[in-house]
């Protein structure tokens, strides 16, 4: 999965970054209710879902061909996804929001099909870092330096977490 995921970064840039959740329609008001258990970021014709797992504690990264919507909802209420790029990316229109490098915080497993972790940071070109931190309390928060220095310092006291350091 690793070597899919530099492939992946090699190949294009981040296009979009996609939040997902449904449009609740009550007295003629649409109400956009996010699910932060999910992020997408498109990159070139494949996405990488990213998926807060264990109580919000762990990182699931996968590589899939569409966004899917993995929550039940009622009947009268509809899915529907929102680009947070212009909000997460500096310059969302930048051709250099292309990954240099990432980092992988306490992999658990690497397989195929996805990989379990801690929290993973992306290196832009640009110099942007994006910390895809799974602990935040209503899913996952994405941020810079500051949110990884937020994630580091709710560690358990002397609690070390291996890096998995990749160039692309």
């Amino acid at each position: 999965m690793l070597e899919k995921l530099v492939d992946i970064f090699k190949s294009d840039s981040i296009q979009d970054i996609y939040l997902l959740g449904f449009v609740d329609i009550e007295d003629g008001v649409a109400d956009f209710c996010p699910d932060m258990r999910y992020y997408y970021f498109e990159v070139g014709e494949k996405y990488i879902e990213f998926e807060s797992i264990n109580q919000y504690s762990k990182l699931i990264v996968r590589i899939i061909d569409s966004i899917r919507y993995q929550f039940e909802i009622d009947e009268d209420m509809l899915p529907c996804k929102t680009s947070v790029s212009q909000i997460i990316l500096t310059d969302s229109m930048s051709a250099k929001n292309t990954v240099k490098s990432f980092v992988i915080n306490g992999m658990e497993s690497n397989d195929n099909n996805q990989i379990v972790c801690n929290s993973l940071q992306l290196n832009l070109d640009n110099g942007q870092e994006l910390f895809i931190d799974p602990s935040f309390y209503y899913g996952i928060n994405i941020g810079g330096a500051e949110q990884r220095k937020f994630w580091n310092e709710n560690l358990a006291d002397g609690t070390k977490i291996d890096e998995v350091i990749m160039e692309v």
